[in-house]
Order: C-alpha cells, then structure tokens, then sequence
C-alpha cells in the first residue's frame, strides 16, 4: 500500500513537470531544487489559502454569534423563554421570529406556537397556525433559528416527508385546517413584562417515524458504508444515537447533521482526507444529508484505520471505534493504560476478548456519557441488523 501511495506521487509529480530546455541543462541536484523551491512556493500559496479560508470561518462564527445573541435576547424578551436547536430537537422561528415550531425527533411529537400581536384575535391566530402548518410540512430546513429570508434551504424534500399522517382524502391546506381546531391560547408574561396571547398547537408523527426518517437516508448509509468496508449498522446506529436522524441536529458543542460532526475538529480532520488540503466544511455543507454521511463514514475510517490500527478482533476494533467517536481515541487509550498514546495501549487490547474488553470500558471509561453511547450504539446495532435482513 506504502509503495503504491509512493509510486502514486512520483507519477504524479512528474505528469505535472514540464522539463524545458533550459532544464535539461541542469545537473540532478540543480534541477532538485529548482523543482523544491517551487514545491514551496506552492505549499506557500496553499498555506495562504488555507489561513483565509480558516480566517474567513472564524469570521463568520463570530458575525453569526453577534447575531445569534441579539436574536435570542429579543425572541427572550417577546416570549418569555427561548428555543433552540439540539440534536434531536428541529427549531425554527419564522415570520420575524413570531411563529416557531420545534419537532422533537425521538419523541415523534411537534409544536408550532404562534405569538400574539396586540391587534390579534382567535380566528387571525388560527389562520396564522394553519399557515405554519403548511409552511412546516414542506420546510427543507435553513442553516440556522434566525427567521433570515437570504437563508438557503438544505434538504432536497421536505423534511418531515411521509412523517405527517394526512388522510388521503385530504390535501395539506384542508388538513392544516382541520388540524388548527386544536389550538390552544395561552397567555405568558414576556421579559419585557408585558402579558402576551400565544396560540399553541401539538401535532404527532407517524408511529414508525424513526424508521421512516432512516429509509431516506439508507442509501447514502449503504454507499459509504461499502466504500469503507464498515458494517452499515454500525452506521444506522450511530446516527440513530447522535440525532435520530434529524438531519438539522446541532449540539451545544456546534456538532451539526445526522452524524453530529463538529467543522473545526473532524470535520477539518475529514476534509484534509478527501480534499488534500487544509479547510473548515460550512455548516450548509455539513447539514447536507448525503455529505454528512460522507464526513461521518469517512471519520469512523480516520478512527479504525489510522488512529486505532492494529487491533486484532473485528468486534473489539468496532467497540473502540463507537467509544471514540464520542470522545476521542485518546481518552479511549486512557482507559487502558493512563495516557493517551493508544500505541502503547494495543497489546493490552488484543490480549483480552471481545466481551473482556468491553466489560473494561464500561468499568473504566472516563466519562459516563461514552459508557452510555457504547452501550446504546451496541444495543442498536441488533435493531438494525433484523431491519437490513428482512429486506433481503
């Protein structure tokens, strides 16, 4: 593999040379430099690229925290209470920041609340329901809460597609207007101290709107998946365990989509590997179903094949990864030997079975979050492994 990467170079250093006249004149060492000088030139000028691009990235998370600040201490102050998004909750404010809904993706419920204005009655509060309703059934999602109209739609559908269970007799505006009935008003007392009229109105998913949400993505999951020779289950189930498939996932950490990838650590990591070069992905980019299951698979790759190479046993190679994916090949490392040189820590590893292995972690992990995550990934991976065979 070493020799053929090598091979891969050399080629590829000398298709992109073109020896002049004046070349041919030089010694070896003579042209080995030349040809070194301008190598350095080029790494210069992507080194370059790279501090711009970086720089225009943490510009960016900068301009968009002002923003976001200003917005939650407003949305604070009408309200009462702020929302916003996490892994498994889909926030978004429309309208200026008066009509938000929230879909919680593991509970398969939604709310769509609608704020009062003081010239609002109850029958211009339930139009305005039945307009968010229909505005929440072919939403496609934006990059962030703010209600930005510049804001680009990232999914290619709907996002709670086939997850709304509308009679066939009925089409979307008759079901928003038999679903706003409903609606509840409420009154709350704002930041501002002001007492405000808020119509609110809770909606169900579909029973199977967890298995409805991973068919969409099955054959992104299977396409990765089999390009990286990892178990798609593996996969399913760890996007089961990051979001619930909410592909408008984003943690407090800024970890964002399906698989939960922070930009400024795996995804950079994820972006040197398939790109070549030096780059943070944008959060459009990252929420993108098909390139964050991209970024995701190719991760759990990074994770295997470089960072925790050499481990003997297919199943105790998968436990570490799953750990790690959480919280780092370090830390998982550290549960073995105290460091996180996970080098040092192999021998031990293979030296114990697939279940001693992963009684080890659960007892000496350092964080209880990642002896969770291993063991609900774990016990995940068998819900999807009969869902994969009673498709073939």
């Amino acid at each position: 593999m070493k020799t053929s990467l090598l091979f891969g170079l050399v080629i590829l250093f000398f298709s992109s040379t073109h020896i002049t006249a004046q070349d041919a004149s030089l010694t070896w060492e003579e042209y080995r430099q030349q040809r070194q000088q301008q190598l350095e030139q080029i790494q210069a000028a992507q080194d370059s690229a790279l501090h711009q691009s970086i720089a225009d990235y943490e510009a960016y998370v900068f301009q968009h925290e002002m923003d976001f600040n200003r917005f939650r201490d407003d949305m604070l102050r009408q309200w009462g209470d702020f929302k916003e998004r996490t892994k498994i909750n889909w926030i978004e404010y429309q309208n200026g920041g008066k009509v938000r809904w929230d879909v919680d993706f593991e509970d398969g419920e939604g709310t769509i609340e609608v704020l009062a204005d003081e010239n609002d009655t109850e029958d211009s509060l339930l139009i305005a329901i039945e307009n968010a309703v229909l505005d929440l059934i072919s939403s496609k999602g934006t990059e962030t809460e703010l209600p930005d109209e510049t804001e680009k739609e990232v999914m290619q559908e709907p996002i709670l597609a086939d997850q709304i269970d509308i009679p066939e007799d009925m089409d979307s505006l008759q079901y928003a207007k038999e679903v706003a009935e409903q609606t509840e008003i409420k009154e709350v007392e704002a930041e501002d101290g002001t007492t405000r009229k808020i119509a609110v109105l809770n909606l169900q998913l579909v029973p199977d709107h967890l298995r409805t949400r991973a068919e969409k993505f099955r054959k992104e999951v299977e396409t990765y998946s089999d390009k990286y020779e990892i178990d798609p289950t593996l996969v399913l189930a760890i996007i089961h365990t990051e979001s619930f498939f909410n592909p408008m996932a984003k943690s407090h950490a800024n970890a964002l989509g399906l698989m939960q990838i922070v930009p400024r650590t795996a995804g950079r990591d994820v972006y040197r590997v398939l790109n070549g070069k030096d780059a943070i992905p944008s959060a459009e980019y990252l929420f993108n179903p098909d390139q964050n299951v991209h970024f995701g698979s190719t991760y759990i790759d990074i994770l295997m094949n470089r960072y925790m190479r050499g481990i003997e046993d297919r199943t105790v190679h998968e436990y570490l990864v799953i750990c790690a994916y959480n919280t780092g090949a370090g830390n998982v490392a550290r549960a073995y030997i105290n460091s996180t040189n996970f080098n040092n820590a192999r021998d031990t590893i293979n030296g114990m079975s697939a279940q001693e292995n992963y009684d080890y972690l659960l007892a000496n992990l350092p964080w209880d979050e990642t002896k969770n995550y291993l063991k609900k990934v774990t016990e995940r991976r068998s819900q999807y492994k009969e869902w994969l065979a009673s498709d073939d």
